[in-house]
């Protein structure tokens, strides 16, 4: 996909492309255009040809960065390092300022696809990271509350881990049910 703000390398980039043995899919000449075409088409790139990288262009690369996740090239003129830096913040993985050759586009894609990929796989494995920490804080938690009532540690991680087996359920969504429990008796009533 290219974004028609560079319409003097046009031709040549979409040449350049198909000599790449690359499928071009839609030629793009607005910012609202090309959002509809990422959401009809089914893309693997998204290709930006503009003279310099403007505040709306890194605004909606971002937003398709969150809603359609996919590695975004620019080509620009623009050799500004501030914008080269606010462009890989908004979610672009190759950022090629002049000097493009035919023979430099295709691995300049597979460079952008594999850092996406990477990219992906380093947010992936943060997210699970983020999320296991917050069930073992809930944990945690629910294993102090079960110990104000009277449980030892020990005693209040193996009253969790009975019930996270009897419910089938995960350790963690065992202590937010603990958590729920809006009074719980005291060990010496039980």
């Amino acid at each position: 996909m290219l974004l028609k703000d560079a319409t003097h390398r046009l031709e040549w980039v979409t040449q350049s492309l198909q000599d790449a043995s690359c499928e071009v899919v839609h030629f793009s000449g607005s910012l609202l255009e090309m959002e509809g075409a990422i959401l009809r088409e089914q893309l693997d790139v998204i290709m930006i040809d503009t003279e310099s990288p403007n505040r709306d262009t890194l605004e909606h690369i971002c937003l398709y960065s969150r809603t359609c996740p996919m590695p975004v090239v620019v080509f620009t003129e623009d050799e500004d390092t501030d914008k080269l830096r606010k462009a890989v913040r908004a979610g672009v993985a190759a950022y090629v300022v002049a000097g493009l050759s035919s023979e430099r586009v295709r691995p300049i894609l597979e460079a952008a696809i594999a850092r996406h990929e990477v990219q992906s796989e380093l947010a992936q494995e943060l997210s699970q990271a983020k999320a296991s920490l917050q069930d073992q804080k809930l944990i945690d938690q629910a294993k102090r509350q079960l110990i104000r009532h009277g449980m030892s540690e020990e005693e209040a991680y193996q009253a969790m881990r009975k019930l996270a087996m009897d419910s089938g359920t995960p350790l963690a969504e065992a202590a937010r049910k603990v958590m729920r429990l809006e009074r719980l008796p005291d060990k010496d009533s039980t």
